[in-house]
């Protein structure tokens, strides 16, 4: 089925990115002969419009927290699960969302390092911009994004929190926590990519907050709060 035949407004919602059929596609590939896959994929994007139908409004194609590996792909990414049986583990769901949400970071790799204070700044202001011109307060998007970020601190480096993520309510409305550390981990690795250590206690998929806090990884910071998973597979920090 062509994306175009698909029961979607798109001036309300936003198309799963060619990325993320690339990735579900070939995963596909590997569990069917062609048109076994050709129709599970249907059945994937008939799932993925219908979870659609009762989504507001999130802001477009011009949030961006809406492309490619963002909330749609997400949204993508759980009607696969839906669709499949057996289920796809949360480490396989992981492994194709970051297939998808890692790239935009690769791309920054060797010239932003999170361990040089200028380039952290950089990045505390373009959070700030997100939060300031794309999140937050928008009468639009009411069941968006809330995003606040702290002051800036040369020492104690970047930190943000999410007090609204709508990946997250979407896991809870429908059922999906069990697999919301296949999204929520990937910001570690993401991270990683330009040299900076993410510290996390909480994310709005297991509290009613998600806490950035952002460092160089040679930082002192960084070592004094090594990852760890608790018992429902979530990344965490100290």
């Amino acid at each position: 089925m062509r994306a175009s035949e698909l029961n979607i407004d798109l001036n309300k919602h936003v198309l799963y990115s060619p990325e993320m059929e690339k990735v579900i596609r070939e995963k596909l590939s590997g569990r069917y002969d062609s048109g076994g896959a050709d129709k599970v994929w249907e059945k994937v994007q008939l799932q993925y419009a219908a979870f659609l139908k009762d989504l507001p409004y999130l802001g477009g194609k011009k949030n961006i927290h809406n492309g490619a590996g963002g909330t749609y792909d997400c949204i993508m990414l759980f009607a696969y699960y839906e669709v499949l049986d057996p289920k796809p583990s949360v480490n396989e769901l992981c492994e194709m969302n970051m297939a998808v949400f890692l790239p935009s970071f690769q791309k920054l790799a060797g010239v932003v390092n999170a361990n040089k204070p200028l380039l952290l700044r950089l990045l505390h202001l373009a959070f700030m911009m997100t939060a300031k011109l794309k999140d937050n307060k928008s009468p639009n998007q009411p069941t968006g994004y809330i995003m606040d970020v702290e002051p800036y601190s040369k020492t104690e480096g970047v930190r943000y929190h999410f007090h609204r993520c709508p990946i997250a309510e979407f896991a809870k409305e429908h059922g999906y926590l069990d697999i919301m550390p296949a999204f929520c981990n990937g910001d570690y690795p993401a991270m990683d990519v330009i040299n900076g250590a993410l510290i996390r206690r909480h994310t709005c998929a297991n509290s009613n907050i998600c806490d950035y806090w952002i460092v160089g990884d040679q930082s002192d910071i960084a070592k004094e709060h090594p990852r760890k998973t608790d018992e429902k597979g979530y990344w965490y920090n100290d």
